[in-house]
């Protein structure tokens, strides 16, 4: 009895300490890290800054367009068109000593070009402060609003005005108010819905934004926007 009674207890402590006994693997910020799912109608809960829809467009629309930091034109050798290109002037948790951070608002943008807001700084510092990780989110927006104001007007700033946010904007297209965009998507409206799906017909130069295609979610509130009038 006593036997039986000393390898019941026994199984039990195991069972409890295998409860607690949890490994956690290593990660590795270079690798996307995906945040989310789903159809985007609910988005999950989270405080997570996506590298690939909220920091990722900002460097490209503001710093990596054509004639800058881009690819092609690699102006002082700098390209932000991508997490390892950028992280080469970001340090982990320490803003201060990173440079492609503390360059915004003082040198860069240029003086005359779009610049970016406070908002959008803090979103590039919170993501730092995180740990500057290749965070990939999927569908983790709401797909039910599609109104200028809520989301739409953020997805223009975000992945467009860098490039199309100053008069006449680059291309003369131009997006920086309601009216404007309202008008020049009402009269290209097949292809704006062509750019922004990066159609396979359509030369890679013409596929935007430049930073990558949006994700569905984002793709889908747009896309309702433009087909039920624009709502403001």
């Amino acid at each position: 009895m006593k036997i039986r009674l000393f390898f019941a207890l026994l199984l039990t402590s195991l069972i409890y300490a295998c409860k607690h006994d949890v490994i956690n693997p290593p990660t590795d910020p270079t690798s996307p890290i995906d945040i989310g799912g789903g159809g985007g109608t609910k988005p999950p809960v989270s405080d997570t800054v996506c590298f690939n829809t909220e920091v990722l467009p900002l460097y490209v629309s503001y710093c990596g367009s054509s004639g800058c930091h881009n690819d092609a034109s690699r102006q002082k050798g700098v390209i932000l068109t991508s997490f390892s290109r950028i992280t080469n002037g970001i340090t982990s948790k320490n803003a201060s000593r990173s440079d492609y951070y503390t360059i915004i608002g003082d040198k860069m943008p240029p003086r005359g070009r779009p610049q970016l807001s406070n908002e959008q700084k803090n979103v590039i510092l919170k993501w730092i402060n995180q740990g500057a990780l290749n965070t990939n989110c999927i569908n983790t927006c709401d797909t039910t609003k599609f109104t200028y104001n809520d989301p739409i007007k953020t997805l223009l700033t975000n992945n467009c005005l860098g490039c199309h946010g100053t008069k006449p904007g680059s291309g003369n297209v131009y997006l920086g108010d309601y009216a404007s965009a309202q008008s020049y998507i009402n009269a290209n409206k097949a292809n704006f819905l062509k750019v922004i799906n990066h159609d396979p017909t359509l030369p890679v130069s013409k596929r935007m934004p430049p930073s990558g295609k949006m994700v569905d979610c984002q793709i889908g509130q747009f896309t309702r926007w433009v087909n039920k009038g624009f709502p403001q």
